[in-house]
């Protein structure tokens, strides 16, 4: 009896390590970190020209293709630091939608949107996500810079 009792905690106790372990393994898997990211966007000679906060709020994988991909989804609320020009609609809030592939991240500031985007094109390392901007219409590109964004 004792042996029967001594099995059942044991194997309990197993339950609880594996399923606590691969909860942390499911989170180190994730492409992207969910969570809040203080943005900063520049111009093309450098010159900050709009700060804020970009919040992922969610990431599922995206089963429509053949590589490994995921989609993201979440908000924005970006202001505009001095009077720059041409930067296209990054400026105060919205939603946003993306998806990450071949080592890069894709976001779209503006997805209920057929022409007027701003779009993010960068890379994540550590807690940094970097790379391009591109304010682009249906002609094509207007303006482009680069931005940052740090996870809080």
């Amino acid at each position: 009896m004792k042996s029967t009792s001594l099995y059942l905690i044991m194997l309990t106790l197993s339950g609880y390590v594996l399923a606590c372990s691969m909860t942390k393994i499911i989170d180190q898997a994730k492409p992207f970190p969910i969570g809040d990211y203080q943005y900063t966007g520049y111009d093309k000679d450098g010159a900050r020209i709009v700060e804020g906060q970009l919040s992922i709020t969610s990431i599922e994988p995206n089963r429509n293709k053949h590589e490994e991909s995921y989609e993201i989804k979440g908000h924005w609320q970006l202001s505009k630091i001095g009077n720059p020009d041409k930067i296209g609609p990054q400026v105060g809030r919205g939603d946003l939608f993306g998806s990450t592939g071949k080592g890069g991240i894709y976001i779209d500031l503006n997805p209920n949107m057929n022409d007027d985007n701003v779009i993010l094109l960068g890379r994540i390392e550590g807690r940094r996500f970097h790379g391009t901007w591109m304010y682009s219409v249906l002609t094509g590109a207007i303006n482009q810079g680069t931005f940052e964004a740090t996870r809080k």
